[in-house]
């Protein structure tokens, strides 16, 4: 497409279509609004993260299963988010939801090395060929330990960041 081609997109046509869509999504979701409205008194603008953020509500969700979310409303959604791309296995995938049971039963979180490192980092290497891993508990973490990787490998101190997207709190 040509710059051209763009202006022949008629804007209020989609502001229309925009702003349609928008009332049927608020219309469907009465029990979004009243968790934001209940969620509020605890949470910080109401929701866990400012990422979750929508007006004039979230839209709140209970459940998945497999490349579905169901919201609090029971509405049945396809999960084109995927946990900004974390759950791309779907949700309570079989063979995972059966991992995590058993390993439930034997306790989750020791805060000291375990072989379940071990077995993860040696299959990490084997899928993707790099012999070292180290395991983050955040995206910002990971994003923090990656600019001081590229800052010590090339000498900068200078980052770039794209406008209106996020890469961790650093």
């Amino acid at each position: 497409m040509s710059v051209s081609d763009y202006a022949a997109i008629d804007r209020n046509r989609l502001a229309e279509l925009t702003e349609r869509e928008q009332r049927r999504l608020d219309d469907s979701t009465p029990g979004s609004a009243r968790m934001y409205e209940r969620a509020q008194g605890v949470l910080s603008g109401g929701v866990a993260s400012s990422y979750q953020l929508r007006e004039p509500w979230p839209i709140y969700f209970e459940r998945g299963e497999g490349a579905y979310v169901w919201d609090v409303d029971g509405t049945r959604r396809i999960d084109f988010h995927n946990g900004f791309g974390s759950m791309v296995q779907g949700h309570a995938h079989p063979a995972i939801t059966k991992a995590v049971e058993e390993r439930l039963r034997l306790g989750t979180h020791f805060a000291v090395p375990t072989e379940d490192a071990i077995v993860v980092g040696e299959d990490l290497a084997r899928r993707w060929g790099l012999p070292q891993w180290r395991y983050t508990n955040s995206g910002s973490e990971a994003t923090m330990d990656a600019i001081r990787i590229a800052r010590a490998h090339t000498g900068r101190d200078t980052i770039m960041k794209i406008f209106g997207s996020y890469h961790g709190h650093v």
